[in-house]
Parts: C-alpha cells; sequence; structure tokens
C-alpha cells in the first residue's frame, strides 16, 4: 500500500484489510480512537513523515507539556522598537524600554534585554505573535521530563551557569551601603556595564536543559504569566548575581514585586502554540 493511501485513510476514518504481516496505527479522529490495520510493505515510517507535525519559529523550541506540546524561546529574548515613521530597529540591552514600543525576538549571539516589566515583557511577546510562558511551561522546559533541580541535572555544579557574581553591580556603581539601592540606581545602564554581568545568551553552554534551552537558570530573572493573590507579578530563574535565595535553580521564584516592576536583573523569554 502507497504512502499516500494512509494519508488518506487517515482522513476518511477507512479500515483496510488486514493481511498476514502488518503493522499497526492508532489515531485520534474527534472524540473516538480508530485502529487501522494496514499492510505498509515495512514503510510505516516513510507513510507517518507524510503526515504535518507541530513546528515552532525560528530559535524556538517545541516541548511536550502536560496541557499539550508548546513552543519556548531557545535563548532569553532582545527586543526590537518599533519607530513611529515606519520599521523597526533593535533596541539596547542596557537601557529600559519605558515610553517606547518593543517587541520580541530571540538574537542568541546578542545580550538578552534587561531593565523590562512583567507588563511590558507580556507586550512585547504579543507584538510578535507569541506569549509569556506559563508557570508549568516554564518548568518543564527547565526541569526536563526527569524533573530535575537545575537545567542540567539534579546536582548543583558552580560555574555552568551565570549566577554567583561575588559583588552587586549596584555597589560597584554607586558604593557600598543599603541606600544606594534606589530604583533610579537600579535602572541605571552602569549596573549591566559592568565586567560579568548579563552574558551573551548561550555563552554558557553547560547551562542548557533536557531540550536545549539556555540560560534558565541565571544571566537575568525571567517574567512568566502568573500572578499572586495580592496581585504581584512572577519572575523565575535567578540572575547574574543570585540565583539561590529564592529557590534552587529552576525552582527560583520572585513574588515580590508589581508587573509594572523593572531592573537591572529583570528579562523575559516567550512561548507559543505550535504550528502545524
Amino acid at each position: 500500500m502507497q504512502a499516500w493511501t494512509l494519508v488518506s485513510l487517515l482522513f476518511c476514518g477507512c479500515t483496510a484489510a488486514a493481511p498476514d504481516a502488518v503493522d499497526t496505527v492508532a489515531w485520534d479522529a474527534g472524540a473516538a480512537t480508530d485502529l487501522l490495520t494496514l499492510d505498509l510493505g515495512g514503510d510505516l515510517r516513510s507513510a507517518v513523515d507524510l503526515l504535518p507535525r507541530p513546528r515552532c519559529p525560528d530559535h524556538m523550541v517545541l516541548i511536550p507539556g502536560t496541557a499539550g506540546d508548546f513552543c519556548i524561546d531557545q535563548y532569553e529574548s532582545s527586543t526590537m522598537r518599533l519607530i513611529p515613521t515606519g520599521g523597526e530597529e533593535p533596541w539596547p540591552f542596557d537601557r529600559p524600554v519605558d515610553g517606547q514600543t518593543v517587541r520580541a525576538v530571540v538574537r542568541p549571539s546578542e545580550k538578552p534585554q534587561a531593565y523590562i516589566s512583567g507588563v511590558q515583557a507580556a507586550d512585547a511577546c504579543k507584538r510578535s505573535g507569541k506569549r509569556l510562558c506559563t508557570e508549568p511551561e516554564w518548568l518543564m522546559a527547565c526541569q526536563g521530563r526527569a524533573r530535575s533541580t537545575y537545567p542540567y541535572g539534579s546536582s548543583y555544579v558552580k560555574g555552568a551557569c551565570n549566577e554567583g557574581r561575588a559583588t552587586n553591580p549596584v555597589n560597584d556603581c554607586f558604593g557600598s551601603g543599603s541606600g544606594v539601592f534606589t530604583y533610579s540606581n537600579m535602572n541605571s545602564p552602569c549596573c549591566v556595564q559592568q565586567p560579568n554581568t548579563v552574558a551573551v545568551g548561550g555563552s554558557f553552554p553547560k547551562c542548557q536543559s533536557e531540550f536545549a534551552v539556555f540560560d534558565l537558570h541565571g544571566n537575568l530573572h525571567e517574567w512568566i504569566d502568573a500572578q499572586t493573590a495580592s496581585g504581584n507579578g512572577v519572575f523565575k530563574g535567578g540572575f547574574f548575581v543570585d540565583a539561590k535565595i529564592n529557590g534552587a535553580g529552576c525552582l527560583y521564584r520572585t513574588t515580590a514585586h508589581a508587573k509594572s516592576y523593572h531592573d537591572y536583573s529583570t528579562g523575559f523569554r516567550c512561548c507559543s502554540t505550535p504550528r502545524m
């Protein structure tokens, strides 16, 4: 039986006669599941390859989820500024996007966008036909099917990800003392212009999950589509200074800030529904 015949049968719901040597294919047609027993002449793989498969946009990875497959950015997101007179241009990673209209892009050879709020991140994803990831999606991408604590496994490996910087860049820029941690100082470009702060996406090759998604632990906090009972937003993963205080590895979770909050440590990545 030719490969095209299998496709026709799958769409019409027909059942072929069972010969002596058979292969079995199960498929779901609406609420019912039919069992087709077909003589494929050993060519089952070629026939199935003709069927449409879920696809993700460039630089996104297909992840199996409990509520269905989804796509997630392989690297933390950068942004493009939409120019009011037409066109767009890259927006600097070390500048807040306040007052700008930006959309999310994935540029693996560049540093991802810092200084972005949860509201701005959600809008940036939407403008690129994506969305912020839900917490279950983010966790699956980070922990993998084994549900490991870190993207790379169950045991902590120092230096595997961009985290654990010895000093806070706010102190490097503005001196010592708790009084220097003002909103203005924490949104100064100086904070990520220091050495060993935000890294280019994927430049820590060991910091990847089972699905080859990079920097889910450290580098920048990542806003997700979640909200606390008090209305605060949620970001996950930790950043280049701290990736331990609010949980280990993939379990790191910060809930202390409104969705409108941003500073030098806040970034994001997007998810989307696969295309057929």
